[in-house]
């Protein structure tokens, strides 16, 4: 059995987005559930603090944990340092989903889970968010100028916001689906211990003669451990370089990858090179990937890029997800990805 307690904020209750739509994804997901709901709380924040947590024991006093395999807390705002205290003086093992945490959140000593939180939130500065994610091994999800209810100022761009918190939680709550920035002192061999490249193409698309064909050609497509050992100097690299390599993980396991170099070239065009991204065989068809690219496309925008170049393996799956992304041909060929990929195709992506 399983089962998910909704803790809310300060005047941010169970029926406002960001719980809303959370519950309803815990409902699909067949989690018994329970929402707190705050009666009078104190002005100061740590008088509130006390209250919310003393009206919390009473909500849950009678919640017999013995009887669930598995335990989400769902929390949001002044909730998130509720959730930790609670689950601290309970002894209760839980994964978190911590909707805009706040500072006491981390002195509560916080579980294992994701964060969200909005550069523009008044409660707590960005810094400290990332210092406290650092500090706990907490994946942190940003959304630039987003407030304390991850929100911006245009209505139609926070429908967006919804939907990609939404579609991150509902990984997360699903198949225990996270995603993170790598540094390079991690990139290793052994990070990829569970990582399965395996492929099996039976039909290639490819440029002939100023013409795109396809072609029968099956093979199985892996790494050898000199591959590996090459990734892992390649995914090094880029990070030390000033480049980006955001990887996701299921049940804490390496499963999908994404790397973009750091330099521009292309001229008028700005191209950064999207230099990888991989899914392990055995998540596929989970939206990891497009998770991956979008992040990565995202990444690149914000350093000035214009588009995303891509010299891409030709097998008609791979070639499929790249145009379900809206990558076409490049303008321009980069040399040397050319001489090195004879057979990959040259693909573009506008930011």
């Amino acid at each position: 059995m399983k089962l998910a307690v909704f803790f809310p904020g300060i005047g941010y209750h169970c029926d406002k987005p960001l719980l809303y739509y959370s519950h309803k994804l815990a409902v699909q997901y067949q989690y018994e559930t329970v929402r707190i709901a705050y009666g009078n709380l104190r002005k100061e924040l740590d008088e509130a603090f006390e209250d919310a947590l003393a009206q919390t024991e009473e909500c849950l006093e009678n919640v017999d944990w013995d009887r669930y395999e598995e335990i989400l807390f769902i929390s949001k705002s002044i909730g998130t340092a509720v959730a930790c205290a609670y689950a601290q003086q309970h002894q209760i093992r839980c994964r978190n989903i911590y909707y805009t945490p706040l500072a006491q959140t981390f002195a509560g000593g916080p579980q294992k889970g994701i964060v969200f939180h909005g550069t523009k939130d008044p409660w707590v500065k960005t810094e400290l968010i990332r210092e406290g994610c650092r500090e706990n091994a907490l994946p942190l999800y940003v959304i630039g100028e987003g407030n304390h209810s991850l929100e911006v100022n245009e209505t139609q761009q926070n429908l967006l916001i919804l939907e990609q918190v939404m579609e991150w939680s509902r990984q997360y709550l699903a198949d225990g689906i996270y995603y993170r920035e790598l540094n390079a002192e991690e990139i290793c061999r052994e990070l990829f211990a569970k990582f399965i490249r395996r492929q099996k193409v039976t039909k290639c698309r490819r440029r002939e003669k100023e013409q795109w064909v396809v072609r029968d050609d099956p093979f199985i497509d892996d790494w050898t451990e000199e591959d590996y050992r090459v990734l892992v100097t390649c995914l090094k690299h880029t990070v030390r370089t000033g480049g980006f390599v955001y990887a996701a993980f299921v049940q804490d396991r390496l499963k999908g990858f994404v790397s973009v170099e750091s330099s521009l070239f292309g001229g008028k065009n700005r191209y950064l090179d999207l230099s990888s991204i991989h899914v392990s065989e055995d998540v596929r068809g989970r939206r990891i990937g497009k998770i991956l690219f979008q992040t990565a496309a995202e990444w690149a925008r914000k350093q000035g890029a214009g588009k995303l170049y891509i010299s891409s393996h030709s097998a008609m799956e791979t070639q499929a997800f790249y145009q379900a992304m809206g990558c076409v041909e490049a303008q321009e060929y980069e040399k040397e990805h050319v001489e090195r990929e004879p057979y990959d195709c040259q693909l573009e992506y506008r930011l």
